[in-house]
Formats: structure tokens, sequence, C-alpha cells
């Protein structure tokens, strides 16, 4: 009796799939996991010794060394329409921070001002961007 050899037929298993979704995983990763801030280019921020885990606040303001308040990179503002402002989107009212992102090369007169500005709006937290300096004992 003679038997029929079956071949077996290998299957082979398409690897471009799994690279595919590897790879695009591996872009996500490197997009979505680096954290982003609104630092200007123009700014140079103040130091600070003590490393601490950043939060993004719900507003940021810029004060520039030419002591003058911007959103963004659009005109200077007020401190008057900088207090309309906060009022209006109801920053007091949820109780969240300002982001002051300050010049190192701009003048307390200004941070006193505005923090004077922003305890008149009722806001409860001002917080102060620093670029944490690892080098200072």
């Amino acid at each position: 009796m003679k038997l029929k050899s079956q071949r077996r037929e290998i299957k082979s298993i398409d690897l471009l799939p799994l690279i595919n979704v590897v790879f695009l995983l591996i872009l996500f990763v490197l997009i979505a996991g680096r954290p982003t801030t609104n630092h200007p280019q123009q700014i140079e921020v103040a130091t600070s010794t003590q490393e601490s885990d950043y939060a993004p606040a719900a507003f940021s303001i810029w004060l520039k060394q030419d002591d003058k308040f911007y959103f963004a990179e659009g005109e200077d503002v007020t401190l008057g329409e900088v207090s309309d402002w906060v009022k209006s989107a109801g920053i007091v009212e949820q109780g969240l921070p300002v982001e002051l992102i300050a010049d190192r090369r701009a003048h307390a007169k200004s941070l006193l001002a505005f923090r004077a500005a922003m305890a008149k709006a009722g806001v409860g937290e001002i917080r102060l961007k620093t670029q944490y300096d690892g080098s200072a004992p």
C-alpha cells in the first residue's frame, strides 16, 4: 500500500502590517509624548534652582523685555485688558491659575503691577514660568 505524501504548505506570516503598526505607534509616542509649551522665542525666562513638574495653566500672558504684556505674538495689551479678559473667560470663577512668562530683562515694577491687577481681578494663583538650572548648587 502506497501512501500519498502530502506536501505541507508553509504559510508565511506577512509582517508588513505589523511593522506599519509598530512604526505608527512609535510616531504617535514621539509626537504625543513630548510636552509642548507656548514658550515664545523672544523671551529669555528666569532660571530657577528647584525643579518642579510642569502643569500648564489655563491662561498665559507674556511680559517681554519692553515691559509690555502680550497674549501671544499679537499686539501688546494693557493690564486693564488682561483683567477684563480674565474676568470674561471665567478663570476666577473656576479657580484656575494664571501663568506669567516673563523675560528676565523685564523690570520688577511690571511684575508687581501684574500681580496687583490679577489680585484686583480676583485671581488666586499666579505661576511664574522659569527655566530649571540644574547646575546651581
